[in-house]
């Protein structure tokens, strides 16, 4: 009966001939069958009688033991004089042909090489079938004839590593080539558990997961399963088994080690039945699948290779990168990487723990587009189940999908119980919209909205929130954020940042969930553009505010119009400029005096500088020339409409460094710097303080020129700063630690109507206050900071003084405390003492009692008022796969009234799923922002 040419691969002969080590010289006479493809398309087969003998005799008496892997592409053998010619019409019914090895092959001689393959390549007869790209197919049988493999470990698929011990080979079975061989991860040794079917493995003395949480981690072998880089190597299909046996144009009965490989899809078992005319196998025993990611095993499946079909029965499966695993009845994994499971459930948990879970009649992970879908699903806590959902989307990574978000709780005296349930749209790649339905039990129904767009030259955001009656403020409220950065052409860049609320109360009552409104007492609203220059800037924007904290409003710029640059000539001299004019406004019905003065300011400041550098000193020269022209309205009726300011400013930067070293690992420097200044005294009584202020005093306002912030003040002055300060490097050249200190003398007094220094209080001083810093790291983890002010007067009493003390080893621990003292500051008539005055305490911190429980707290007091300002404390419990945090809080509302303080209380509950994010309200991740700068993702808590 003639074989079947199959279109879609080249026929394979997986036979192969256990002869004796005396056959094996006899090259030639090693084939069984040997096959051509005739013009007719059939095969044409010639059998060996005198091997087919020695077959049965060599089988009838030892099992197979071992195998060599033998890629192949067709069934095309070498006849030889020895073989009689047979035609296909004289072939029975299809026949099955065992191949069978020798347990106890004999060793082969040394100068042999110690590798067995069993190969057979296919040429068609026809030219133009060799056209074709057919899919090709491998397969590993045993021959003793050839010499046993040697050991070896360079392939991921290689199953045995042989020796020859007393002149028998002696192999065992390679674990990198089973799905549960212990993978090779650096820097850890995996402790294989019961789970390392799974690719779980416990962690070794002094590895740690999250916090300590986890006990172990997801660790996929490294298989380099995606090899195959032509279309051609993709299709190939690589079959391996200690026994084979094969009915010629059926199937192939395959035993013992079965690896079974195609492209990035990798599949093994105890037993397997292989169809190579529709490309299926029929694996049973042990079965597992592979591919980047994703681990599925059972006791049966089904594969469809030419279609990347799997499906499996009663089996269990993971997704190492996403954390997650599950089991189900059924499981299927098709050709565009969807797995479908029915009676099944899924869990972000590690193995053996199922805190929670999902269990659904119908679920189907979409992994490419990282997202999951559950029909008639049930929300499971320890087995137990607690919520049904007839229809339940999650997400498996961070690819955005259409969606309900996970909603938001909490409870205040002021609002009581307050609800959000956000929806995701995913609108297009480049947009979406977040939409909020908020229900607060005191006040009503609040509607908040994100819609977020992005193009190829800009990112831009719209936030809006509405209630149509709040019941306790009695009228309708809103709030507005715009927000875009763009860079519409080259060189220039833009940005808009636009706050606006409907009343001054609207954040401190209502505050927002999901909106990008900062609370501030000033909200901003920018338009700016700018152009970047080689070596200039030419910046426009309009900079107005909502003043919403009763106090008064800053001035606003409409416009503001400035361009800033710098040449360097020679080398060392640098020529630089600014030139800015700016229209300042603001609603002055209230104001009274000079406060009501508004108008506009040109404003320019060139400068050059000389830099003189050495590794040892630097003397730095610099002449800049102020000058600033008003026209003013509403001003009072003794000041000028068009007054000016122009002064010279001269100044000498000079420092020393000196160095010693003690021993090789630490080097001190002590670095003594003096700048002498001088700013001419022009009388500046009538000029309006339209965005200048008078810098703080510290170590660094001592050196700065101007002694002011903005471009409407000079302190006119003639002075010398002399500071210095130590530094303390480690051999890396990382700075340890720095201490330093600095004080002004003043050659001639400076007036009020002129400008007066940081630290002045009537400008008689000969010399200032000192300014001390020091700064101390004391591990990596451990630092230290303090600034203070000393009374030059009183026996160097401290006047102000700032300590801060931080400690974060890692991201679940943080202690914080720091103490701002003010109280001895000697305060000019032009102030409010009792505004101005501070002494206050922060201490906070986070900290694990073991590798699940953990407190977070914070504590903020003013010390001169005896009011405190926020407590906070709560507990969380972390798992490996769930967090949950409970929080009460207790923090000031209001502070807009300083004789009336209006505070608020409140219980946060916030739970973290891992691998879905968190619900609930925090209450708690507000201040690490506040005291690290960096916020708390949720999502990748773990």
């Amino acid at each position: 009966m003639p074989f079947k040419r199959a279109h879609s691969f080249k026929l394979l002969l997986a036979v192969a001939a256990a002869l004796s080590a005396s056959q094996a010289a006899a090259q030639d006479d090693q084939r069984l069958w040997n096959c051509n493809l005739n013009a007719a398309g059939e095969w044409d087969c010639e059998v060996n009688e005198t091997q087919g003998q020695a077959l049965g005799s060599a089988t009838s008496s030892v099992p197979a033991q071992n195998s060599a892997t033998a890629p192949a592409t067709a069934a095309k053998t070498t006849g030889n004089s020895n073989t009689t010619r047979q035609d296909n019409s004289n072939l029975q019914a299809p026949q099955s042909v065992e191949a069978h090895a020798s347990s106890t092959p004999p060793a082969p001689p040394v100068e042999q090489p110690a590798a067995a393959t069993a190969q057979a390549a296919s040429q068609p007869a026809n030219p133009e079938q060799s056209q074709a790209t057919p899919t090709r197919v491998s397969s590993s049988v045993a021959a003793s004839s050839q010499p046993a493999p040697q050991a070896t470990t360079d392939g991921p698929y290689d199953q045995f590593a042989c020796t020859v011990v007393n002149g028998q080979w002696v192999c065992s079975q390679n674990p990198v080539a089973r799905s549960s061989a212990v993978p090779a991860t650096a820097g850890a040794r995996p402790v294989p558990q019961d789970y390392a079917y799974l690719d779980w493995y416990r962690f070794a003395p002094g590895e740690a997961g999250f916090g300590g949480a986890c006990p172990g981690e997801y660790r996929e072998p490294e298989l380099h399963l995606d090899e195959a880089k032509t279309l051609e190597e993709q299709q190939t299909i690589f079959l391996e088994a200690l026994r084979s046996s094969t009915v010629l144009g059926g199937t192939t009965q395959l035993e013992g080690g079965i690896n079974m490989r195609q492209g990035q899809r990798l599949l093994t078992s105890d037993e397997a039945e292989y169809d190579s005319e529709s490309q299926t196998a029929a694996l049973d025993g042990n079965v597992t699948y592979r591919e980047p990611g994703l681990l599925m095993v059972g006791d049966r499946a089904r594969a469809d290779l030419n279609a990347g079909h799997t499906s499996f029965h009663d089996a269990e499966y993971v997704m190492h990168q996403e954390h997650m695993r599950g089991s189900a009845v059924s499981i299927e994994r098709f050709g565009d990487a969807r797995v479908v499971m029915n009676d099944g459930r899924i869990t972000f948990c590690e193995p053996g723990n199922n805190d929670w879970a999902i269990a659904a009649d119908d679920l189907e992970i979409h992994t490419e587009e990282g997202y999951g879908e559950a029909r008639h699903a049930t929300f499971e806590i320890g087995d137990i189940p607690v919520l049904y959902l007839p229809y339940f989307y999650f997400p498996i990574d961070d690819t955005r999908r259409s969606g309900f978000l996970y909603p938001s709780i909490g409870y205040s005296d002021s609002d009581g119980l307050d609800i959000a349930t956000p929806y995701y749209f995913n609108l297009a790649p480049n947009y979406d919209d977040t939409f909020t339905p908020r229900f607060v039990s005191e006040r009503g129904l609040v509607l908040e909205n994100e819609f977020r767009y992005m193009n190829t030259w800009s990112m831009n955001s719209l936030s809006t929130a509405y209630i149509n009656d709040d019941d306790l403020y009695g009228d309708s409220r809103w709030a507005l954020g715009i927000d875009h950065q763009g860079n519409p052409a080259n060189n220039w860049f833009t940005r808009i940042d636009y706050r606006r609320i409907s009343d001054d109360d609207y954040l401190d009552d209502l505050d927002t969930t999901n909106l990008e409104i900062a609370e501030e007492d000033d909200l901003d609203q920018i338009a700016m553009a700018r152009y970047q220059g080689k070596s200039w800037t030419f910046t426009g924007q309009v900079h107005k505010y909502q003043t919403i904290d009763g106090g008064t409003e800053p001035y606003e710029q409409v416009p503001q119009l400035s361009l800033i640059g710098q040449e360097v000539i020679a080398g060392s001299t640098l020529v630089s400029y600014r030139a800015e004019y700016s229209y300042f406004d603001r609603d002055n019905e209230d104001l009274t005096g000079e406060e009501r003065v508004i108008g506009s300011r040109f404003h320019v400041r060139p400068s050059v500088s000389y830099s003189w550098d050495r590794p040892w000193a630097s003397i730095k020269p610099r002449l800049t020339y102020w000058y600033s022209q008003y026209d003013l309205s509403d001003q009072p009726d003794d000041w000028s409409d068009g007054p000016s300011l122009g002064i010279p400013i001269a100044s000498l930067d000079s420092s020393v460094k000196l160095e010693r070293n003690y021993g090789t690992s630490l080097t001190q420097t002590l670095e003594p710097r003096i700048k002498l200044i001088h700013a001419a005294s022009e009388d500046q009584s009538q000029i309006p303080d339209f965005d200048s202020e008078e810098l703080d005093f510290n170590y660094y306002s001592l050196f700065d020129e101007t002694g002011y912030s903005g471009n409407d003040n000079v302190a006119g002055t003639t002075q010398a700063t002399v500071g210095l300060s130590s530094a303390f490097y480690s051999q890396a050249g990382l700075e340890r630690a720095r201490v330093g200190v600095a004080q002004a003398y003043y050659f001639e007094d400076r007036e009020a109507d002129t400008g007066l220094r940081p630290g002045d209080v009537d400008g008689t001083e000969s010399r200032s206050n000192l300014a001390v810093l020091a700064s101390w790291n004391i591990t990596p983890d451990l630092r230290f900071v303090h600034d203070s002010e000393l009374d030059d007067e009183d026996n160097l009493k401290m006047v102000q003084q700032n300590y801060r003390l931080s400690y974060q080893p890692d991201e679940s621990r943080l202690i914080y405390l720091s103490y701002r003292d003010n109280s001895g500051t000697r305060f000019d008539s032009q102030r409010d003492e009792d505004e101005n005055e501070i002494r206050q305490t922060d201490f906070a911190f986070r900290w694990p009692i073991s590798d699940q429980w953990g407190m977070i707290g914070r504590w903020q007091e003013d010390l001169l008022r005896d009011e405190n300002i926020e407590t906070l404390l709560g507990v969380e419990y972390t798992s490996c796969c769930w967090k949950i945090r409970v929080t009460g809080r207790q923090w000031v509302d209001d502070t807009d009234n300083i004789d009336d303080i209006e505070t608020d209380t409140g219980v946060f509950i916030e739970f973290v799923l891992r691998g879905l994010g968190s619900f609930g309200q925090s209450g708690g991740r507000e201040f690490l922002k506040d005291i690290t700068g960096k916020e708390e993702d949720a999502r990748n808590a773990f």
